[in-house]
């Protein structure tokens, strides 16, 4: 329901652009006087200031050593980590009175003309105080600048410096290396003998105590002590497995079973020879068994040989028993005359622990001093192979040489005129608009926007356009051009206007044309609304699906029974913002596929809206085709209700976007 928003309009103050457009222009020549003459005075200035030349060298702060310069200990690792503080340092160093003597001295800096007469306190102060040292953003290159009137002089100077500080940190490193090398001569000196008397008592104590050693740097006492517990746990295996192969064999026995299925017995010579003879009696009663009774002599006979034989194979497996036990026996002799020379063995062996444990400790010691001394000597000789100041690599480099300066690094002229052009320019509009705005001439009155009516879009089925956008998109649109001035004159032409400003606003881009009454009234409607996409300044295309007239172009029942392509059947107009899909040739449309479909997909890539006429609902509409495509359906009906059978046939076939257009008589859009 729409409702009506009255009260008061109220007045409200803005600032007219305008007025401030026309005082700034009004005053441009003024402006622009001003900021001349303050450039012409800026360049007179800037002709008298000194110009200063810049030359800039580059050092990298990086360990620096190789496989032939650095120790062997050191060549898998890194020197040191270079964090901030190191290259800081770095610069502290470069800056100090020290390096800059230094420079003096290699560059003979106190005979340049500029320095001449000069203290050596007065240059290192003049090169302290125009030196800037400082580090390329977060890497390890430091930047080492000088600033002099004179270009040459500004680079040798800056050379001057980066060349002393290598050459420092060169001879730093030096002197570390010459003072270790001292220290170390020493040090090998005392663990000589230091070595030669630990491993002397190791042999003097092992001679004394008889701790001999057989392979594999193993005592001998381990040894035997090793042998005889092997020993005995074989001969305890082998006792162990006889007297459990005689039991089994006498407990198979004393339960009446036979023992020809024991691996023991079964390898006896007799055993193998009366298993055959049985086998043999065997298959015979069974042969005999199938024509005489259990009761007859020869069956009878057959089974007094087979027990007979069953006998002797249990007296063998017996013989086996005794034969196993015997030899458990053995095995347990063998074990407790092992038992008890391992335990001589054992007595001899707790001494000789005793005694290990001193002798340990005396190789332990000398092994210790002797890998100390190698250490050293390592050490030494390569210290003493570093000790010249040509084989030290300082951790800097030069990667960069100061070069003399063609342009002045100060002044420069062209940014401080172009500063101070722009300072002017930009103050005196700002003192225009000031005066305007105190004054009051910028402030003008206008009434206040009075509130905009709520519309309900449930009851028309779209939202109208008003002067201020109401259904503006999240992008404003453009004012529309049909909307005009004035009320619209009929009912249609304020749905055309409101499906055309739902359309440039992107919230609909295909519009399906239907109609309860009969097809040329959606074909009449459709022309409208394409018009009036058109003056709008939008492209458009139109599909007729209903009008069912054939002619000689092809179209839209061409491109259904697949006799054309989809290039053949839209025609453009003579505005190429308008296209047009005829209905073709054909009788009538092949409902059964999707490249009607695909042929409204493919204008929506190209076109800003699509209208197609599908004539009038029932059996012989064209909506069907158009099922599954996103649009509005717009339903031209006589009626002017949304539950009409018309409506309700629409929306069973899928739309949910329906917008009923009264045709018979004015609808009041006011609820």
């Amino acid at each position: 329901m729409n409702q009506s928003a009255s009260g008061a309009e109220k007045s409200e103050e803005s600032i007219d652009a305008s007025v401030i457009l026309r005082a700034v222009v009004s005053r441009l020549f003024r402006i622009g006087l001003v900021t001349v003459l303050l450039l012409a005075a800026a360049y007179a200035v800037l002709l008298f200031v000194p110009r200063l030349y810049e030359s800039r060298a580059e050092l990298l702060v990086e360990p620096r050593s190789t496989a032939y310069t650095s120790a062997a200990s050191n060549q898998n690792a890194e020197t040191y980590y270079i964090d901030i503080a190191t290259v800081s340092s770095q610069i502290e160093l470069i800056k100090s009175r020290d390096t800059i003597l230094a420079a003096i001295e290699t560059a003979a800096l106190r005979d340049e003309p500029a320095f001449e007469g000069w203290s050596d306190s007065e240059i290192v102060g003049e090169i302290g105080d125009n030196l800037v040292v400082t580090q390329e953003r977060a890497s390890r290159l430091i930047s080492v600048a000088y600033r002099h009137t004179d270009p040459d002089l500004a680079a040798k100077v800056a050379n001057a410096v980066v060349q002393a500080h290598v050459q420092r940190r060169a001879g730093q490193q030096i002197s570390d290396t010459v003072d270790a090398t001292a220290w170390l001569q020493q040090e090998i000196t005392r663990l000589r003998q230091d070595v030669v008397g630990a491993e002397r008592a190791i042999a003097d104590f092992r001679v004394q105590n008889d701790l001999f050693t057989g392979s594999n740097n193993e005592s001998l006492t381990n040894q035997q002590l090793s042998n005889f517990s092997a020993q005995i746990t074989a001969a305890n295996e082998r006792r162990n497995a006889a007297q459990s192969r005689a039991q089994l064999i006498r407990s198979l026995l004393e339960s009446g079973q036979s023992v020809g299925g024991v691996s023991d017995v079964q390898s006896s010579a007799i055993v193998q020879q009366l298993s055959q003879e049985m086998a043999r009696l065997q298959g015979e009663r069974a042969q005999q068994a199938a024509t005489f009774l259990p009761s007859h002599p020869t069956i009878r006979a057959l089974d007094a040989q087979i027990a007979e034989i069953d006998t002797q194979i249990s007296n063998e497996g017996r013989r086996v028993a005794q034969a196993l036990e015997a030899q458990a026996q053995i095995e347990a002799d063998l074990e407790q005359s092992l038992q008890a020379e391992l335990e001589r063995v054992k007595v001899t062996a707790g001494s000789d622990t005793i005694e290990g444990v001193t002798l340990a400790e005396l190789e332990r010691e000398a092994a210790a001093q002797r890998e100390l001394l190698n250490a050293y000597l390592l050490r030494f000789t390569e210290a003493s192979a570093r000790s010249d100041m040509g084989s030290a690599l300082p951790d800097v480099r030069v990667v960069s040489e100061a070069v003399p300066s063609s342009s002045p690094a100060s002044p420069k002229t062209s940014l401080v005129l172009l500063a101070v052009g722009i300072a002017a320019v930009l103050l005196q509009v700002g003192a225009v608009i000031f005066s305007e705005l105190l004054s009051g001439r910028a402030l003008v009155e206008r009434p206040a926007r009075p509130e905009q009516p709520d519309l309900d879009q449930e009851d028309t089925g779209a939202a109208v356009l008003d002067d201020a956008g109401a259904t503006a998109a999240p992008e404003a649109p453009q004012p529309l051009a049909i909307t005009g001035h004035r009320p619209p004159a009929t009912p249609i032409d304020t749905e055309i206007e409101a499906l055309a400003a739902s359309v440039l606003a992107r919230l609909d881009r295909v519009i399906l044309v239907a109609s309860d009454h009969n097809a040329q009234e959606s074909l009449d409607f459709a022309e409208r609304l394409t018009a009036a996409f058109v003056d709008n300044g939008q492209s458009v295309a139109e599909i007729d699906a209903a009008s069912g007239q054939q002619g000689i172009e092809l179209g839209l029942t061409d491109l259904c029974a697949e006799g054309a392509e989809f290039g053949d059947v839209v025609h453009r107009g003579a505005d190429d913002r308008f296209a047009f899909v005829p209905w073709g040739q054909g009788t009538r449309l092949n409902r059964n596929t999707e490249r009607v479909a695909t042929l409204v997909e493919a204008l929506s890539d190209i076109y800003e809206a699509i209208v197609i006429v599908t004539g009038r609902v029932g059996m012989t509409s064209s909506l069907p085709l158009f099922t599954g495509i996103e649009g509005k359906c717009v339903l031209l009906s006589s009626a002017g209700t949304s539950n009409s059978a018309e409506a309700r046939e629409i929306a069973a076939l899928g739309f949910s976007d329906i917008r009923v257009i009264a045709t018979a008589e004015p609808q009041s859009e006011v609820a």
